[in-house]
């Protein structure tokens, strides 16, 4: 019995240490297949405090990902600031410059952390 409960705990354990090191992350593969009407959320450090932003994808040309930006920024990514885009201006970036950010990028830890 004692050593039922050993192999209980390890297993608990390494599905949540497995699950934890997903969270507030993307794959590479995930990036890859966003398409217009995808809202980007893009986690980066601040005066010592995460900050949040997002980006709604508009439409994708060959290697150029048009997307409008969000209004504010806020310090939850669940923060309803970050569903408001500004449609007055369009930005573009290239596929490649959107990949880089599956893993933290400079001294802000750039990443994108979810995509909805």
């Amino acid at each position: 019995m004692r050593l039922q409960n050993i192999y209980l705990f390890a297993c608990t354990l390494f599905i949540s240490l497995t699950l934890a090191c997903g969270v507030n992350s993307v794959t590479r593969a995930q990036l890859e297949a966003v398409e217009p009407g995808d809202v980007l959320v893009y986690r980066y450090q601040k005066d010592g405090r995460s900050w949040f932003y997002a980006d709604k994808i508009i439409r994708i040309e060959g290697d150029k990902v048009y997307y409008n930006a969000s209004e504010k920024e806020g310090t939850a990514g669940n923060d309803e600031r970050l569903k408001s885009f500004d449609t007055k201006k369009e930005l573009v970036a290239s596929k490649a410059d959107i990949l880089k950010y599956d893993t933290e990028q400079g001294e802000e830890r750039k990443v994108i952390i979810w995509i909805q």
